[in-house]
């Protein structure tokens, strides 16, 4: 019997092992879609995040920005982020600010750490 065990065992703890070391590790990405005053989808606008200040707990600072593609959305890398704000929470809380031409709009989200996060933000009618 201990000759047809042992192989299957080590079997089994090479794939298990295998199995282990393939396995990414799940990304701390924000997804932002754009919208204007009627609901489609904006391509090329900016996007700015901005770590907000009025947080509770305190979120690290933190910039970033990004144009959106011809589908309308853009995707923040928090990687780098969460990698210095871990120590104090798991959660970051940005606030989001979107221009093109002479439109612009303003939003907030809370993100996760190893999540991605979806955020809908639209022009707003006044300048």
């Amino acid at each position: 019997m201990n000759r047809f065990l042992r192989p299957f065992l080590m079997t089994f703890l090479a794939l298990f092992l295998l199995n282990l070391t393939s396995c990414e590790k799940p990304q701390s990405l924000l997804k932002v879609f754009v919208r204007d005053e009627s609901g489609n989808l904006v391509g090329d606008a900016e996007v700015k995040i901005i770590s907000s200040t009025n947080s509770d707990p305190i979120t690290s600072k933190h910039s970033d920005k990004l144009r959106t593609n011809t589908s309308g959305f853009c995707t923040f890398n928090l990687d780098s982020f969460f990698a210095a704000q871990i120590a104090t929470s798991r959660d970051g809380y940005f606030d989001i600010v979107i221009e093109k031409d002479q439109f612009s709009g303003m939003g907030s989200v809370r993100a996760t750490y190893q999540t991605t996060q979806v955020q809908t933000v639209k022009f707003s009618s006044t300048n």
